[in-house]
Protein backbone atom coordinates (compact mmCIF):
# COMPACT_ATOMS: atom_id res chain seq x y z
CA UNK A 1 0.00 0.00 0.00
CA UNK A 2 2.88 2.62 0.88
CA UNK A 3 5.13 3.68 -2.04
CA UNK A 4 2.49 4.44 -4.47
CA UNK A 5 2.28 6.75 -6.22
CA UNK A 6 -1.21 9.49 -5.67
CA UNK A 7 -1.80 8.33 -9.63
CA UNK A 8 -1.39 4.36 -9.00
CA UNK A 9 -3.37 5.13 -6.03
CA UNK A 10 -6.23 6.96 -8.11
CA UNK A 11 -6.37 3.54 -10.21
CA UNK A 12 -6.46 1.04 -8.09
CA UNK A 13 -9.51 2.77 -6.70
CA UNK A 14 -10.95 3.83 -9.70
CA UNK A 15 -10.49 -0.48 -10.52
CA UNK A 16 -11.71 -1.91 -7.09
CA UNK A 17 -14.96 0.84 -7.91
CA UNK A 18 -15.31 -1.03 -11.15
CA UNK A 19 -15.25 -4.12 -9.65
CA UNK A 20 -17.82 -3.25 -6.85
CA UNK A 21 -20.21 -2.06 -9.10
CA UNK A 22 -20.17 -4.99 -11.78
CA UNK A 23 -23.39 -6.92 -11.46
CA UNK A 24 -22.00 -10.30 -10.79
CA UNK A 25 -19.56 -9.04 -7.88
CA UNK A 26 -23.01 -7.23 -6.26
CA UNK A 27 -24.95 -10.46 -7.11
CA UNK A 28 -22.08 -13.21 -5.66
CA UNK A 29 -21.92 -10.81 -2.08
CA UNK A 30 -25.72 -10.89 -1.85
CA UNK A 31 -26.14 -14.46 -2.51
CA UNK A 32 -23.54 -15.42 0.06
CA UNK A 33 -24.92 -13.21 2.67
CA UNK A 34 -28.59 -14.64 1.76
CA UNK A 35 -27.23 -18.21 1.77
CA UNK A 36 -25.01 -17.68 4.45
CA UNK A 37 -27.92 -16.45 6.70
CA UNK A 38 -30.78 -19.00 5.87
CA UNK A 39 -27.80 -21.74 7.41
CA UNK A 40 -27.75 -19.76 9.94
CA UNK A 41 -31.38 -19.86 10.55
CA UNK A 42 -31.34 -23.34 10.20
CA UNK A 43 -28.71 -24.52 12.19
CA UNK A 44 -29.36 -26.85 15.23
CA UNK A 45 -26.00 -25.91 17.19
CA UNK A 46 -24.64 -22.94 18.95
CA UNK A 47 -21.34 -23.99 17.40
CA UNK A 48 -22.86 -23.74 14.73
CA UNK A 49 -24.11 -20.96 14.17
CA UNK A 50 -21.52 -19.11 15.53
CA UNK A 51 -19.35 -20.88 12.57
CA UNK A 52 -21.87 -19.18 10.11
CA UNK A 53 -21.99 -15.99 12.13
CA UNK A 54 -18.40 -15.56 11.88
CA UNK A 55 -18.64 -15.77 8.27
CA UNK A 56 -21.61 -13.72 7.71
CA UNK A 57 -18.99 -10.66 9.34
CA UNK A 58 -16.10 -12.03 7.19
CA UNK A 59 -18.37 -11.25 4.13
CA UNK A 60 -19.38 -7.81 5.44
CA UNK A 61 -15.44 -6.97 6.37
CA UNK A 62 -14.50 -7.68 2.83
CA UNK A 63 -16.86 -5.82 1.08
CA UNK A 64 -16.33 -2.78 3.78
CA UNK A 65 -12.35 -3.52 2.57
CA UNK A 66 -13.42 -3.17 -0.76
CA UNK A 67 -15.14 0.06 -0.29
CA UNK A 68 -12.77 1.42 1.65
CA UNK A 69 -9.93 1.01 -0.68
CA UNK A 70 -12.57 2.14 -3.66
CA UNK A 71 -12.69 5.34 -2.29
CA UNK A 72 -9.03 6.30 -1.45
CA UNK A 73 -10.08 5.83 2.41
CA UNK A 74 -6.47 5.00 3.28
CA UNK A 75 -7.16 5.64 7.42
CA UNK A 76 -10.08 3.17 7.31
CA UNK A 77 -8.34 0.68 5.55
CA UNK A 78 -5.32 0.80 8.06
CA UNK A 79 -7.66 0.90 11.00
CA UNK A 80 -9.65 -2.08 9.74
CA UNK A 81 -6.08 -4.25 10.33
Amino acid sequence: MNGRTPAERARRAATIRALLDHPQVREGFEAVEEELTAEWKRAQSVEERETLWRALNLVERVRTWLRSAASHDLTALRRGR
